[in-house]
């Protein structure tokens, strides 16, 4: 990652950047003494975010924050989605917002560390391990907000993504792996769904509707049906009219 990308919230000019520069570091030599250095080592190496952005703003000209960063020659702005390395297994890479990029400079040296404060989605596979019926109306591509926050190295992200509404998910015709969609939230405590009540439900199973799945209208009542609730193959679904069992 190229940190030379980063773009400030205030743009200096070269004058200002020089002397900002200057005066930082005339700063950190007063007032950063060999304890602080040990504590911002620490906690990088301890991976404690939220702990090294307080120590580092308490120390001015160290922290400082960014709108914009470029991972693999794409710009990301605060706001937008964002795959996030989970291992070698990129099918699972977590998911989530950025709220806020930042960089911390490492006292006496020339190296910086780049957070990304991240706002967390969760996956089909994360949310049907408590809920094994939901199974059947979540869809692959479908994603739960959550209200869980946190900070992350910028390195970590790989990629942008997009989250649009499951109406707009809907009418795509093309649907690529990075479009994924969002209509419910997930409470992390409760290990429950927030707005499924309000959900419309079809078909005979009365569940949500799964994009994923294969459905047909009936011509009377306009109910839509899974057609493997009312045991219709596809392959056999002609041009004649369908009316379901209420109707018939």
């Amino acid at each position: 990652m190229n940190y030379s990308h980063w773009i400030k919230k205030t743009i200096l000019n070269k004058q200002q950047l020089k002397k900002a520069s200057h005066n930082s570091q005339s700063i950190q030599k007063k007032k950063i003494n060999k304890e602080q250095l040990l504590s911002i080592r620490d906690l990088y190496k301890q991976q404690k975010w939220q702990q090294l952005i307080t120590v580092s703003k308490r120390n001015r000209g160290l922290f400082q924050e960014y709108d914009q960063i470029r991972v693999q020659g794409r710009d990301i702005n605060v706001g937008e989605a964002v795959l996030i390395n989970s291992g070698d297994n990129h099918e699972d890479d977590y998911i989530g917002i950025i709220k806020q990029i930042v960089s911390i400079m490492v006292p006496r040296t020339n190296k910086y560390i780049c957070l990304c404060n991240i706002q967390w989605y969760m996956r089909k596979s994360e949310v049907i391990k408590n809920h094994p019926k939901s199974n059947e109306w979540v869809s692959e591509q479908e994603l739960f907000k959550t209200k869980h926050q946190e900070y992350i190295l910028a390195q970590t992200i790989i990629n942008k993504c997009n989250i649009i509404t499951c109406n707009e998910y809907v009418e795509l015709n093309e649907i690529e792996s990075t479009i994924y969609f969002n209509r419910l939230s997930w409470d992390s405590e409760k290990q429950k769904f927030r707005g499924y009540e309000i959900l419309q439900k079809f078909c005979l199973c009365r569940q949500p509707l799964n994009p994923d799945r294969k459905y047909i209208q009936c011509d009377s009542c306009k109910e839509w049906y899974h057609l493997e609730c009312v045991g219709i193959i596809e392959e056999k679904i002609g041009n004649n009219n369908y009316f379901c069992q209420i109707c018939q």
